[in-house]
């Protein structure tokens, strides 16, 4: 495996772009050949420059609107399930909604851009890890850095392992990804068990914890202590650790008040919101243009800014919703013949708005989720019926798997195009099959290897590792 580095060339242009923090300009991305570690890292702010790069990184759009970062990468594969419906315009999104192209194989788009944008952002914190103790300056700031790099390790690879692999609890024994904990790392390595992969996981996501604590970022773009335990409660989640699950998601959302109505509906594209953790914020000097997340829907809400007018919503997805739901925000588009939502709008002043990565309601759903899932049902409900009063839905009132499968049709409800929805259906083992107003018509049953990517060829080709009994099947069903 050969890695990328993404810190600048110029050192002094490095200090440039960053003279205004994490929230300057995006940074171009290459390998470093001027800069050394042992120069980066020799300050403190040396090692905050490296940081802030890997920041940058993770939200540079590509040139499309497909593939770049996680925000084009929560789209496609919430397009890929039930609930959303691309129109077929210009054929973008298509290799997501219509399951063309291959879209899970190894010589797919998808699988090289994802293996890809994963591991250089993990060979960028390890190399931060590599060298942060090596830095002169405050000790405090250092430690801010570490946990920020140890958490977005975590991170990474949860992301990698559950894109890769079936979900922990039939797969832990099986291989995952391989696993590098050591910066610039050449020789390519063979895939680690999915156990192992998940316990370096929980390792970072702990220390990163408890090392944020005295932690205040200056920016919701950054991770602190709140953001680390909400990754770490959707870990837990997955691994079907329910009590540390309930635990961690109850303390990730203190301090993050659920939306009123009109802050629901105020179109998702403000990072001020109480109840926003996580987001990326855009403005006139740093933005996704046209290949911003909000370009996508076919709200008509732009004003006179160009967007692909095709992301709409299922019409059975859209009866799921009662009448005085705030989230009930969808309408009929009489020239596509198809329902569509105004969730997502920009903001009406500059035609920019933030994206977000991270709620206090999904930390809401997982805490309910978990507890039920233990057997604590009236616990359990409390915290439901939290999030579905904000709402204003009809609180859940059913028993046993009957409200458990009320909680995930909430998720569904409350987190749509937020790319939760594809790995809900890999960690619970179901399957889907589109109805309605679908014009792509898939179907998939649970646990099949379509839900599941192919190892890239490219790693194939330059992971000596690698033999080609470690590659994932592409058809059939997956029997535990």
């Amino acid at each position: 495996m050969k890695f990328k580095k993404i810190f600048t060339c110029s050192l002094a242009a490095m200090l440039a772009v960053f003279s205004a923090g994490c929230e300057s300009d995006f940074l171009e991305t290459g390998p470093s050949t001027s800069i050394s570690d042992e120069l980066l890292f020799r300050t403190v702010g040396g090692a905050q420059n490296a940081i802030n790069g890997v920041y940058n990184y993770m939200r540079l759009r590509s040139t499309d609107i497909e593939y770049g970062s996680v925000l084009q990468f929560n789209n496609g594969f919430d397009i890929m399930g039930q609930d959303l419906i691309v129109r077929n315009s210009m054929g973008q999104m298509q290799i997501y909604y219509a399951h063309n192209s291959n879209v899970s194989r190894a010589d797919g788009a998808l699988t090289g851009q994802l293996w890809s944008y994963y591991y250089t952002i993990i060979n960028n914190v390890n190399i931060i890890l590599d060298n942060i103790d090596k830095a002169e300056g405050n000790a405090a700031q250092k430690d801010a850095i570490r946990g920020q790099a140890m958490a977005i390790r975590g991170w990474s690879y949860f992301n990698l392992i559950r894109a890769y692999q079936q979900t922990y609890a039939i797969a832990k024994d099986m291989p995952g990804v391989p696993y590098y904990s050591v910066g610039g790392t050449t020789e390519g390595k063979p895939r680690e068990k999915v156990s192992v992969v998940y316990a370096n996981i929980v390792t970072d996501l702990k220390a990163a914890i408890d090392i944020l604590g005295p932690y205040s970022r200056a920016y919701k773009s950054q991770v602190n202590k709140s953001v680390a335990q909400g990754i770490l409660a959707e870990v837990y989640l997955t691994m079907e650790d329910w009590t540390n699950a309930a635990a961690v998601a109850k303390a990730a959302k203190v301090g993050f008040p659920l939306m009123n109505q009109t802050q629901f509906q105020s179109g998702f594209n403000d990072w001020a919101l109480g109840e926003w953790m996580w987001g990326v914020h855009q403005s006139s000097t740093q933005n996704f243009g046209n290949g911003s997340p909000f370009t996508l829907w076919a709200n008509q809400t732009r004003g006179t800014r160009w967007t692909f007018d095709f992301l709409y919503v299922n019409d059975k997805f859209k009866d799921l919703f009662e009448k005085d739901d705030v989230r009930n925000q969808f309408w009929f588009r009489t020239d596509h013949g198809l329902w569509t939502s105004n969730k997502f709008r920009e903001a009406q002043d500059d035609f920019y708005g933030d994206v977000v990565m991270m709620r206090s309601a999904e930390m809401y759903l997982i805490e309910a989720e978990a507890l039920a899932r233990s057997g604590k049902e009236t616990e359990s409900k409390e915290v439901l019926w939290q999030l579905q009063d904000a709402r204003k839905a009809t609180r859940s009132v059913a028993s046993g798997n009957a409200y458990i499968e009320q909680i995930l049709l909430e998720r569904r409800k409350e987190l749509y195009s937020e790319g939760m929805a594809w790995f809900d259906m890999i960690r619970t083992g179901k399957g889907f099959t589109r109805s309605g107003d679908h014009p792509a018509i898939v179907s998939l049953p649970a646990r099949s290897w379509r839900f599941i990517l192919q190892l890239p060829t490219t790693e194939f080709n330059s992971n000596k590792s690698l033999v080609t009994a470690d590659q994932n099947p592409y058809e059939g069903i997956y029997q535990p």
